[in-house]
């Protein structure tokens, strides 16, 4: 179960980003959806080393996890089968997601539409249906296998996480560049998402109070990671394309903020209503009133913030001279689960709901 956050979180993280480079290529010209290009491939290698690389290191995060509580300690599972695990959801999960990002990138390139706006979204909800299944199919396959079998997998893993590294002897400026900036933040990020709920924890009486903020909190932080998402993509594409420069807010920027506040009027709301309706199902005892306010104000608050967030992120990155596309969706993906939830509580408690 702690695999759970992380593994869902990191395959957003690789493919997302991915669908950000897609969009800036698309729109510099760098890759054409017509041709076949070098770019592409290189991607593809950067795309694959990440997830193997993050996988070992997932495993071992989680394992160290799970062993220091105690839930891995009495003999449940193996450092060796959580380490599989990982590995095999990993790289099943990274062949399908390689495909449906290129799909979505390029379908909507196709289609005259900005991939910018919806590669983002739908690359994490894809992730979230995809590996979940592929994370119980990875245990059922791991634990139902002997000692024997599953060393010799183990050691065919590491060898191809240590073959994935070898385009940086092959003159790869794109692989080399995405992985040399991306595995440290990624490294980053999976610990946070590792230790996700920590804030729901500390609070859990008081959301215990008011249950039905449960049930719209997946559903807000969801869209608040799908907003930052579309940002940092459409940042990052205009500062490639030379639209927007380094520095302050320019006003250019300002409708896209307005555009995106003007999303969040209608998409939070629709959160509260639906939590409501599922609440009631459930017989949890809830407020429409409240549960649409807590919902619309917190939501408005949280795309404040994600919009200069994400507009700073990719400047600061920008100047480092680090593609944004490679640092600023991850950083933005693992910071909502913990501002989105202090602006659902944070709102909550002000309304003195819970």
């Amino acid at each position: 179960l702690i695999l759970i956050p992380p593994g869902i979180a990191m395959r957003g993280h690789i493919f997302s980003s991915l669908g950000s480079r897609l969009g800036t290529y698309l729109h510099t010209g760098e890759l054409s959806v017509e041709e076949k290009s070098g770019t592409a491939t290189e991607n593809i290698y950067g795309s694959f080393t990440l997830s193997f690389s993050m996988s070992l290191y997932l495993g071992v995060v989680v394992w160290f996890i799970a062993n220091h509580l105690g839930i891995g300690g009495g003999g449940h599972i193996s450092f060796l089968s959580i380490i599989l695990i990982s590995y095999l959801a990993g790289f099943l999960s990274a062949i399908i997601m390689t495909a449906v990002t290129f799909t979505i990138a390029f379908a909507s390139y196709r289609k005259g539409w900005n991939p910018d706006n919806v590669t983002a979204p739908l690359i994490t909800l894809a992730g979230d249906v995809i590996t979940l299944p592929l994370l119980f199919l990875s245990f059922h396959i791991v634990t139902g296998i002997g000692i024997s079998v599953q060393t010799l997998i183990f050691l065919l893993f590491i060898g191809a996480t240590i073959l994935s590294f070898y385009p940086f002897r092959c003159g790869m400026p794109h692989f080399r560049r995405i992985v040399r900036e991306s595995l440290p933040v990624f490294m980053l990020c999976g610990l946070l998402s590792t230790f996700s709920g920590t804030v729901l924890g500390s609070n859990s009486e008081a959301l215990l109070s008011y249950a039905a903020l449960i049930l719209i909190l997946p559903a807000f932080l969801e869209d608040g990671g799908a907003i930052g998402g579309i940002l940092a993509a459409r940042f990052s594409s205009a500062l490639h394309t030379g639209e927007i420069s380094p520095g302050a807010v320019p006003k250019k920027v300002l409708p896209l903020f307005l555009t995106m506040h003007i999303i969040g009027f209608i998409m939070f709301p629709l959160i509260g209503i639906f939590g409501f309706v599922i609440a009631t199902f459930f017989s949890v005892s809830a407020s429409i009133y409240e549960m649409v306010l807590i919902s619309l104000i917190a939501g408005e608050l949280l795309i404040f913030i994600v919009n200069f967030l994400a507009f700073y992120l990719s400047m600061f990155s920008f100047r480092m001279g680090i593609n944004p596309d490679n640092v600023v969706i991850p950083v933005l993906t693992s910071t909502m689960d913990f501002v989105g939830t202090i602006c659902l509580l944070g709102i909550a408690f002000m309304l003195h709901v819970v």
